[in-house]
Parts: C-alpha cells; structure tokens; sequence
C-alpha cells in the first residue's frame, strides 16, 4: 500500500537522522542528476533475442528474485525504495519485477560529482545507489519516487532492451532544453540517461515528472504510445 504524503514525510525525517547518524554528515548544497557507470560491460541480458552475441538469458531463478539491500539499510529506507517501486503502473512494474532479483540497493550520497544517484554494471549484478535523504529532504515524495524508477530505467534499459528499441524510442525523446555549462542535461544528455528519465515519467504517467531531480528531458506525447513497445516487451 502506498504511504501518504505525511507518513512518507516522516520516514524520510527518519531516514535523514539515521543517514547523519551514520555518515556524521549528508551533502552540502544542492545536487542534480544521476549516473550510469557500466563498469566497460559491451553486452546486455536480453531473454527476447538471447542468441544475439554476448547476450545472455535471465533464468527462472534469477526472473523470481527479488531486490537486495546493503547490510546498513535502515527499515525506513527499504520501506522508501520499496513503496517508490511500488507506485509504478503495471506494465512498468512488470519489466522492473523482471530485473529486481539483479540489483542491490544502497543508500547515500554517490561518489559521482553532482550526482544524486548511481546505478553501476559489473557486467552480471547491478549496484543502485540514492541519495533517498537529501532528495526526500529537497523534492519530497514524488522527487523520490522519480529518482528511484530512473535508476532502474538505467537497468531496465541494459538488462532487457534491445538496441534497436533503444535508438526507436530514443528517436521519439525530443532533444531537450538548452545545454548548461558543464553539466550533461537537456540536450547533452547521452541516450542512457534519455531513456532513464523517460522511463521513469512512463513509469508514474506523469509528465512533469523529473523537472528538478531529472535530466531536463522533454517527454513525448503522448506518453503512453511511447511506451507500447517496453509494455509488450517479453510478452
């Protein structure tokens, strides 16, 4: 069941204490965006073209995982990534109850400049970390939710998307809003990130999602047409 707006503010206030507790500190200053680290990985998991080369098929076992979570997280914290995960409409929770037994989750402030979250590839397992306090802290709720469905936009998109998807949706992405000096937004932002915060505005049918934690992606319209082809994905 998804919290209200009051009690997720709560375990958010629950969840900054906990993080200052442990790390003596949270970020200073405002911080924008994610990343993608893929560790040098040239391949994808890909059940629907597995014979492609380099790819590899996701097995039953691996399809019926669920999330790890870093031995330090606090019950609040998983409550906050789970109850984000959970906002997704269904076609989209589809394709992350697909990939979820892949990933472990941190929580903290990323080791990336500027970066509110990460997602790395070791070329088998993904590693997301988020910077749950000082988003839920600066944007709330829904900036949360967004910040956490685009970085499993980024795993989504490597463990399951073909290349081919991924440069046909892409095509439909209008370019973005103007560069900012220095910063990989808008209509400098790379593919990977276009497709994570596209995802995550598919994900919650929300276009204005993403304005302040995102990319400074433009959505297409209708939304819902752009993501025909993740929802039949696999099918």
């Amino acid at each position: 069941m998804r919290m209200s707006v009051s009690v997720r503010a709560a375990v958010y206030g629950v969840i900054a204490a906990c993080l200052i507790l442990a790390a003596g500190q949270t970020a200073a200053g405002p911080r924008s965006g994610t990343a993608l680290d893929d560790g040098g990985a040239t391949y994808r998991l890909d059940r629907a073209s597995a014979d492609r080369p380099g790819a590899r098929i996701l097995d039953d076992t691996t399809r019926a995982a669920t999330f790890r979570f870093a031995a330090a997280t606090a019950p609040a914290q998983k409550l906050g990534f789970l109850d984000a995960i959970a906002i997704a409409h269904p076609a989209a929770r589809r394709l992350i109850d697909e990939v979820d037994g892949l990933v472990t989750v941190a929580f903290g402030v990323p080791d990336v400049a500027s970066a509110i979250g990460v997602t790395r590839f070791d070329g088998k397992d993904y590693e997301i970390m988020v910077d749950l306090a000082g988003v839920g802290r600066r944007h709330g709720a829904r900036g949360v939710d967004a910040l956490i469905l685009h970085e499993m936009g980024h795993v989504v998109d490597r463990a399951l998307v073909p290349d081919d998807l991924v440069a046909a949706l892409d095509a439909q992405i209008p370019t973005g809003v103007r560069c900012l000096p220095g910063q990989p937004t808008g209509a400098c932002a790379t593919v990977e990130e276009r497709f994570a915060d596209t995802f995550a505005k598919w994900a919650m049918d929300d276009l204005g999602v993403n304005g302040t934690v995102g990319y400074r992606i433009l959505p297409p319209v209708p939304i819902a047409k752009w993501g025909e082809p993740l929802a039949t994905l696999g099918t």
